[in-house]
């Protein structure tokens, strides 16, 4: 079973940009979360035209593999 911290967010242009991280802490909270949303906004951190403008949701995914063969 694998898990990922997935944050999305809206985009000054209109759109919507999603960062996954592998494995997130079993004891991560909304407000961590949060606060690294936050700085990731406010230092432009990725390359996106019109730049990051808000937290749209984030949420931690559970993947469950059932191999076949």
């Amino acid at each position: 079973m694998d898990t990922k911290l997935v944050m999305s967010f809206k985009c000054a242009e209109g759109g919507t940009f999603s960062c996954n991280i592998d494995d997130p802490l079993d004891d991560l909270t909304a407000v961590q979360v949060a606060a690294v949303m936050d700085n990731m906004i406010a230092a432009d951190a990725f390359d996106i035209k019109g730049g990051l403008r808000e937290k749209a949701s984030a949420e931690i995914v559970t993947i469950t593999t059932n191999k076949l063969f």
